[in-house]
């Protein structure tokens, strides 16, 4: 597991304006991957201020121990889905804080990872795992072997908003009666022979996105945690307290953006929970997407606890 990887933090700046950061605050990186959020913030703190540090991957959570020790105990590092957020703060002792942060999807430290099998990269041919967290059952190889042709097919559809879900769907179901399909090399070659060339050629970024994407989203449960997490973490906030969420894909940014507008809006007998900072979404510049092409989907939204 290489720990030369490097994740570079998508809109820092804008993540640092609309938490809003106190001094001596208490802050959570629901989202620690390779760990450049969590250090831009715990470096603007002061030494009674605290970030606790989630995710479901305990080898970026050794990495980023290791490269963040400088801060000690600043930082608390906890292995968890964020969707378990209500039991992670009640496991640390932490009852409300100042801010969250989300920064959704895959990392960069898992992307760079072959072994993980998160890379449709021709040079990383891995075993398809693309698991998070190691430990769950449920891996990318049985969700391509095992799922139902129509249950493929809604997944890539759905999840991976893939035109070409029918065809890919129907060429895996044929190739794995042949034998199962064991690597991301494998899955390659079946979705470039189910699609057409001019698609491959044409179509903004690499031809596998949607399909590799909506696997690891069915593998992670991807969506389902976002859903559950949003409410917890506004829950969790003291008054005032800024949620900020940075997602790169329009399934999730519809979700924040729906849950967002529910909670800042008085419904029945219920007042408004949040106020929300951001009416569109903020984007990268110019010359962060230069810098950082990966950032180039991302949108932040922001609200604030009333």
């Amino acid at each position: 597991m290489t720990e030369k990887i490097r994740h570079i933090p998508v809109l820092s700046k804008e993540v640092l304006e609309y938490l809003a950061l106190k001094k001596d605050g208490v802050y959570i990186d629901a989202t620690l991957g390779g760990g450049g959020h969590t250090e831009t913030i715990v470096s603007c703190l002061g030494k009674r201020g605290r970030i606790l540090a989630i995710d479901r991957d305990r080898f970026a959570i050794e990495i980023a121990k290791r490269r963040l020790g400088k801060y000690g105990d600043r930082i608390v590092y906890v292995q968890a889905n964020f969707s378990d957020l209500d039991e992670i703060l009640e496991k640390v002792k932490i009852k409300k804080v100042d801010g969250v942060l989300f920064d959704l999807g895959v990392s960069s430290y898992q992307l760079e990872s072959p072994e993980r099998g998160f890379s449709f990269n021709k040079r990383y041919d891995a075993f398809l795992d693309m698991r998070m967290d190691t430990s769950q059952e449920l891996r990318a190889f049985d969700v391509v072997n095992k799922y139902p042709e129509k249950r493929l097919r809604e997944i890539f559809y759905k999840l991976g908003e893939e035109p070409f879900a029918r065809r890919i769907a129907r060429q895996i179901v044929l190739a794995r009666k042949a034998k199962p399909i064991r690597t991301t090399g494998q899955l390659l070659e079946i979705i470039c022979r189910s699609i057409p060339a001019y698609y491959r050629f044409r179509r903004k970024g690499h031809w596998a996105t949607n399909v590799f994407r909506a696997i690891r989203m069915e593998v992670n449960q991807e969506l389902p945690s976002i859903k559950r997490a949003l409410p917890l973490a506004v829950r969790a906030l003291k008054k005032k307290g800024r949620l900020v969420v940075i997602s790169f894909h329009s399934l999730e940014d519809r979700i924040v953006k729906k849950t967002f507008r529910e909670m800042s809006l008085s419904q029945d007998d219920r007042k408004p929970v949040v106020k929300v900072l951001t009416k569109k979404p903020i984007r990268p510049s110019p010359e962060e997407v230069r810098m950082n092409p990966k950032s180039d989907s991302a949108k932040l939204r922001a609200v604030e606890k009333l």
